[in-house]
């Protein structure tokens, strides 16, 4: 089979399944072969189900074969990031500490893939702990990025970005509490959905992590295949104490061909470009440009509000660092990067006040957000001030000619998590999209935002640009770990 197969969406694939002209035993192959050839170079998955996907996909194409087809997923191998449950294959979050933790039961999100016919094909490497965004020298092996392998995928998310850019799942479940679908989505050129915190169950998410910024969500190669994940993923679940009824009935995909004529887009500049590449900043002016040739009209919006998120993050403290604590101070060769560790510790010094008077900001930080929405249906903004820097980098340059020192304490996250954590702290739905513009050849993303429960509306316009860009690819040769620049 072509390895176009591997890029193809999700529904040109399915729609070839269901007309029984591929099989999902050829597809599972397909991903395992690719897998076999890549992987040790991209180091994307920590396990992979090879015997289970091969036997799924046997079950999946007799189904199908005797009219039995369930969806766009039936027969479709999809990764999982390895702090989701999946029974009776560990759960690492990453970690030495959990190599050997194995759970008797799935994830919700897993149940619901498995009940749409989707194949697991295996469980994706990670940040330890999902707590950075490099992806740089974890235990199970540093994760590289597939347009240039000397570089980082971002993080924490970074398998799951890296097995769907790289053609070796159609598609792949992340999380994300301060960027982590989104940061490795935008430096891999994939799509990465972060919907609004509750709409996808984090039953399963382990150890569980903050119930109020962590999200679950997919990372895609194009928006209509997160609309296809998203109609399976989303949904009430009982068990998951902060999951909501959205109240949202029909198909995530019913308006991705209506256009975005007569709405409006809020070019985000203040914050956002404070350390933009000049080179992507014009790629979001460029993106707004488009916009308005699609009919959209575009004015720059004042979220200067985001200034005060640092006085915001003793409230972004999550429920895993206590989970973790113990570990901190027992075992303290038992963390990948010591940094984290370090993080661990120090939240025990954050105070309950601290704590209330971060949400007292991030309460009014949401107020002054939601009083841009008022003007605009969605917020353009970069996704990152840089592209994918260099694995082994020790400064990154920023715009203004200025550089960020990566050994200093948090700014790696200055990179990776700037401008993704505003949405986490406010509560709305953000998506990472290919710009199509380019930085050394590695990829440039852009970020959508739009009201809370408005993945709808937020997904059309993402489409519609889309649309207008066109499919990118990683050049990575098939099997020898070497990168092209486009």
């Amino acid at each position: 089979m072509s390895d176009d197969v591997a890029f193809a969406p999700i529904g040109e694939v399915a729609n070839r399944v269901s007309a029984l002209e591929i099989s999902p035993v050829e597809l599972v192959t397909l991903a395992l072969d690719r897998i076999r050839s890549l992987d040790p170079v991209l180091r994307a998955y920590i396990t992979v189900f090879e015997e289970d996907g091969l036997a799924e996909a046997r079950v999946a194409a007799s189904d199908i074969a005797n009219g039995n087809y369930r969806g766009p997923l039936h027969g479709i191998p999809v990764a999982v990031k390895d702090n989701v449950a999946v029974a009776g294959h560990p759960t690492t979050n990453g970690s030495v500490l959990w190599a050997d933790h194995t759970t008797d039961f799935d994830a919700e999100v897993v149940t619901r893939l498995r009940r749409a016919g989707a194949i697991l094909i295996g469980k994706n490497n990670m940040h330890e702990w999902g707590m950075g965004g490099t992806c740089k020298d974890m235990y199970f092996g540093t994760v590289r990025n597939p347009w240039d392998v000397d570089h980082i995928p971002g993080g924490s998310s970074g398998g799951s970005a890296v097995a769907v850019s790289a053609g070796m799942a159609w598609a792949a479940v992340g999380t994300d509490g301060w960027g982590s679908i989104r940061t490795p989505a935008s430096y891999c050129g994939v799509v990465g959905l972060m919907p609004t915190h509750g709409l996808a169950s984090r039953f399963g998410e382990l150890p569980p992590t903050s119930s109020w910024h962590h999200t679950i969500g997919p990372i895609t190669r194009t928006v209509g295949d997160a609309a296809t994940m998203l109609d399976v993923m989303a949904g009430h679940d009982p068990k998951d104490p902060v999951s909501i009824q959205s109240g949202f009935e029909g198909s995530y995909h019913q308006d991705l061909g209506r256009g975005i004529g007569g709405l409006r887009v809020g070019l985000a500049s203040s914050y956002f470009f404070d350390d933009a590449l000049a080179e992507v900043v014009r790629a979001v002016r460029e993106a707004a440009r488009v916009f308005e040739e699609l009919g959209a009209a575009v004015e720059e919006v004042d979220l200067s509000a985001f200034y005060e998120i640092p006085l915001a993050l003793a409230a972004a403290q999550h429920e895993s660092q206590s989970v973790l604590l113990p570990y901190a101070l027992a075992r303290p060769d038992g963390f990948a990067t010591p940094e984290i560790r370090y993080r661990i510790l120090a939240g025990e010094f954050v105070s309950a006040t601290d704590h209330r008077r971060g949400m007292q900001v991030r309460n009014e930080i949401r107020a002054g957000v939601a009083r841009v929405f008022e003007r605009v249906d969605v917020v353009l903004a970069p996704c990152n001030s840089t592209v994918a820097f260099p694995i082994e980098a020790g400064k990154v340059g920023i715009g203004g000619g200025r550089s960020v020192d990566l050994a200093r304490p948090g700014a790696q996250s200055r990179l990776t998590t700037r401008l993704t954590l505003p949405w986490n702290l406010v509560g709305v739905p953000a998506i990472a999209i290919p710009s199509g513009s380019y930085v050394d050849g590695l990829p440039v993303g852009l970020q959508l935002a739009a009201r809370r429960l408005q993945e709808p509306l937020l997904l059309r316009v993402a489409a519609a640009y889309e649309a207008a860009a066109g499919d990118v690819r990683p050049p990575m040769l098939l099997g020898t770990g070497e990168a092209h620049q486009p």
